[in-house]
Protein backbone atom coordinates (compact mmCIF):
# COMPACT_ATOMS: atom_id res chain seq x y z
CA UNK A 1 0.00 0.00 0.00
CA UNK A 2 1.17 3.38 -0.91
CA UNK A 3 1.23 5.82 1.53
CA UNK A 4 0.08 9.43 1.02
CA UNK A 5 2.42 11.51 3.33
CA UNK A 6 -0.38 12.02 5.69
CA UNK A 7 -0.21 10.62 9.24
CA UNK A 8 -3.64 10.25 11.13
CA UNK A 9 -3.61 12.29 14.34
CA UNK A 10 -6.05 13.51 16.93
CA UNK A 11 -6.07 16.83 18.58
CA UNK A 12 -7.19 15.36 21.95
CA UNK A 13 -5.84 12.41 24.19
CA UNK A 14 -9.36 10.79 23.59
CA UNK A 15 -10.04 10.81 20.23
CA UNK A 16 -13.57 12.84 21.17
CA UNK A 17 -12.60 15.25 17.91
CA UNK A 18 -11.91 12.37 15.22
CA UNK A 19 -8.79 12.01 13.10
CA UNK A 20 -7.07 15.11 11.15
CA UNK A 21 -4.71 14.01 8.78
CA UNK A 22 -1.27 16.59 8.88
CA UNK A 23 1.02 15.86 6.32
CA UNK A 24 4.58 14.67 7.10
CA UNK A 25 6.05 17.95 6.41
CA UNK A 26 4.22 19.66 8.50
CA UNK A 27 5.85 17.31 11.51
CA UNK A 28 9.04 18.57 13.53
CA UNK A 29 9.14 15.65 15.32
CA UNK A 30 7.19 12.61 17.74
CA UNK A 31 7.99 12.38 21.10
CA UNK A 32 6.67 10.03 24.42
CA UNK A 33 4.76 12.56 26.71
CA UNK A 34 3.01 10.98 29.71
CA UNK A 35 3.16 7.41 28.35
CA UNK A 36 1.14 9.39 25.08
CA UNK A 37 2.93 9.39 21.68
CA UNK A 38 2.65 12.98 20.44
CA UNK A 39 3.13 14.70 17.27
CA UNK A 40 4.78 18.42 17.12
CA UNK A 41 3.84 20.70 14.57
CA UNK A 42 5.21 24.94 14.97
CA UNK A 43 1.81 25.43 16.10
CA UNK A 44 0.17 22.58 17.65
CA UNK A 45 0.62 19.35 19.61
CA UNK A 46 -1.11 16.19 18.09
CA UNK A 47 -2.00 12.79 19.77
CA UNK A 48 -1.05 9.73 17.63
CA UNK A 49 -3.02 6.93 19.35
CA UNK A 50 0.12 4.68 18.40
CA UNK A 51 1.09 3.11 22.03
CA UNK A 52 4.90 2.03 20.78
CA UNK A 53 7.07 4.37 20.04
CA UNK A 54 9.25 1.58 18.72
CA UNK A 55 6.44 0.40 16.27
CA UNK A 56 6.06 4.15 14.96
CA UNK A 57 9.52 4.40 14.03
CA UNK A 58 9.72 1.00 12.11
CA UNK A 59 6.79 2.31 10.54
CA UNK A 60 7.87 5.84 9.60
CA UNK A 61 11.59 4.71 8.37
CA UNK A 62 10.27 2.66 6.05
CA UNK A 63 7.92 5.69 5.00
CA UNK A 64 9.65 8.54 4.73
CA UNK A 65 14.10 8.97 5.11
CA UNK A 66 13.71 12.15 6.43
CA UNK A 67 13.00 11.20 10.26
CA UNK A 68 15.34 9.80 12.23
CA UNK A 69 15.39 8.37 15.73
CA UNK A 70 17.82 11.04 17.65
CA UNK A 71 17.11 10.11 20.93
CA UNK A 72 14.68 6.85 22.98
CA UNK A 73 11.75 9.29 23.34
CA UNK A 74 12.26 11.42 20.03
CA UNK A 75 11.33 10.81 16.30
CA UNK A 76 12.57 13.91 14.09
CA UNK A 77 11.76 15.45 10.93
CA UNK A 78 15.61 16.17 9.84
CA UNK A 79 14.64 18.57 6.99
CA UNK A 80 13.08 20.95 9.66
CA UNK A 81 15.71 21.54 12.17
CA UNK A 82 17.13 25.14 11.97
CA UNK A 83 20.13 25.01 14.80
CA UNK A 84 21.78 22.48 16.49
CA UNK A 85 22.86 22.97 19.66
CA UNK A 86 26.24 20.75 19.83
CA UNK A 87 27.04 21.48 23.44
CA UNK A 88 23.32 20.43 24.87
CA UNK A 89 22.58 17.71 22.07
CA UNK A 90 18.97 20.02 21.31
CA UNK A 91 17.75 20.33 17.90
CA UNK A 92 16.08 23.81 17.66
CA UNK A 93 13.10 23.98 14.89
CA UNK A 94 13.34 27.90 14.69
CA UNK A 95 16.24 30.66 15.00
CA UNK A 96 16.92 31.35 18.64
CA UNK A 97 17.07 28.76 22.07
CA UNK A 98 13.40 30.17 22.43
CA UNK A 99 12.46 28.31 19.86
CA UNK A 100 10.46 24.54 20.15
CA UNK A 101 13.05 22.00 20.08
CA UNK A 102 13.80 18.57 21.15
CA UNK A 103 17.27 16.70 22.22
CA UNK A 104 19.47 14.15 20.19
CA UNK A 105 21.49 10.88 22.32
CA UNK A 106 25.22 12.24 22.30
CA UNK A 107 25.72 8.69 20.45
CA UNK A 108 23.60 9.88 17.87
CA UNK A 109 24.86 13.01 17.56
CA UNK A 110 27.57 12.67 14.69
CA UNK A 111 24.48 10.98 12.34
CA UNK A 112 22.92 13.21 13.13
CA UNK A 113 24.77 15.90 12.02
CA UNK A 114 25.70 13.65 8.37
CA UNK A 115 22.02 13.11 8.06
CA UNK A 116 21.32 16.71 8.18
CA UNK A 117 24.17 17.69 5.41
CA UNK A 118 22.62 15.14 3.24
CA UNK A 119 19.26 16.94 3.26
CA UNK A 120 20.24 20.00 3.10
CA UNK A 121 22.58 19.23 0.35
CA UNK A 122 19.46 17.84 -1.51
CA UNK A 123 21.33 14.47 -2.43
CA UNK A 124 19.43 11.11 -1.29
CA UNK A 125 19.69 9.88 2.34
CA UNK A 126 18.57 6.24 3.52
Amino acid sequence: MLWNGAFNLMEDTEGLTGFKSVHADDILFFCVQQNQIVAHTLEKQYFTGWDSLDRLWRAVKASDPRYYRTDRVYIVNLSKVVLLDQEWCKLYFGDDSTSKHCYVARSRLLEVKQRMKLISDGMPYS
